[in-house]
């Protein structure tokens, strides 16, 4: 399998994982990622080896040399197929450049034309589709058996021991998102007054513990939200670039929910199986959001004045009215936490 990039990228095809392994038990499975999200790769039992692909697939940051030599890596491996999880013609160049006989992956726009098994993909944003049900499709076009596939990120032993646990509602809330490598899309994010009126309602009327979570550029999120909220000592922790993503894994593995924007994290709470809110604004949650998108526990959020994504086929449109975010309220997510915390906290009385 190839994808270079990102995080959330990187989780949403760990479902099609799941099936090629189902399909071919005894199959090495190699994954090719990028420096940036090969701990996605790491961190999934069905995977035997994790190439770093380092900058290559990551536009503008890899030179001809770079490309080639990864080339040629793969090449002295000898590979009977390959699965390329991008839609960048240069990934799809790859393999067979690798000398790799098989190579399936997505066709869109023509990019996918040194594949043998071009699967289409829509370019239209009345026809959107889920970037691990793209994914899927590749399985499904080769005669793979797919049923009800999950995403998964396995945390070690030691990553869970490193978690924090509480006796009630522990909710981790994420701030951040629309960081990658080659791409920043701060549009993403919920204004940060409305996370810290919520985080005061879940501290004051249902008495949860909460973890604000990040990476080292979202801390100056978390403090601000810190820097004026007034609720009792402990009750509401900064672990805002403390954590490796092995441990935020974990960590949001001991919460009973996680809330936050579109973001890696936010594929994360889901890939390790807690109930998650998604807060979405310019992308889609019919593309982006927790998967699968029927599970009760996953919740999206969308009010779009419009119904069709700003963010689309890897690019922002140009958006005269921005207010998508802004159109979320606190009561909006408010009434998906109780919805999902009371089933929480029912288990918890019944156990």
């Amino acid at each position: 399998m190839i994808k270079p990039c990102c995080l959330g990228d990187l989780i949403m095809t760990t479902p099609l994982l799941e099936v090629i392994r189902s399909n071919y038990p005894e199959a090495t499975i190699t994954y090719v990622a990028g420096s940036w999200s090969k701990v996605i790769a790491e961190h999934q039992p069905a995977v035997d080896i994790v190439i770093d692909s380092q900058t290559v697939g990551i536009s503008g940051r890899y030179s001809l040399s770079d490309y080639l030599k990864l080339a040629q890596r793969l090449r002295q491996r000898h590979f009977d197929l390959a699965f390329v999880l991008d839609r960048s013609p240069m990934l799809a160049l790859l393999p067979w450049l690798a000398g790799i006989p098989r190579r399936v992956g997505p066709d869109s726009l023509g990019r996918g034309f040194a594949l043998t098994d071009k699967v289409a993909v829509s370019t239209s944003p009345e026809q959107l589709e889920h970037q691990a049900e793209i994914y899927l499709n590749l399985a499904r076009a080769i005669g793979l058996t797919v049923q009800h596939p999950h995403m998964h990120f396995q945390p070690t032993a030691e990553e869970r021991q490193s978690a924090l646990h509480a006796s009630g509602l522990q909710i981790a809330v994420f701030p951040g998102g629309g960081s990658n490598p080659g791409m920043e899309l701060t549009a993403k994010r919920w204004p940060l007054a409305r996370y810290r009126a919520l985080v005061d309602r879940l501290v004051k009327e249902r008495q949860a513990r909460v973890l604000l979570i990040g990476g080292p550029d979202d801390t100056a999120l978390t403090q601000a939200i810190l820097n004026e909220l007034d609720v009792p000592e402990g009750t509401v922790i900064d672990l805002a670039g403390k954590l490796s993503i092995g441990q935020l894994a974990a960590q949001l593995e001991a919460c009973s929910l996680f809330i936050g924007n579109d973001s890696s994290p936010m594929h994360l709470a889901a890939a390790v199986g807690i109930p998650v809110i998604a807060i979405f604004g310019p992308t889609s949650p019919q593309e982006y959001g927790p998967y699968p998108l029927d599970e009760a526990k996953h919740v999206a959020i969308w009010r779009h004045p419009t119904g069709r994504p700003c963010f689309f086929l890897g690019q922002m449109q140009a958006c005269a009215n921005c207010t998508c975010m802004a159109s979320v309220s606190v009561d909006d997510v408010w009434e998906a936490v109780e919805r999902l915390t009371s089933s929480a906290q029912s288990k918890e009385v019944a156990s």
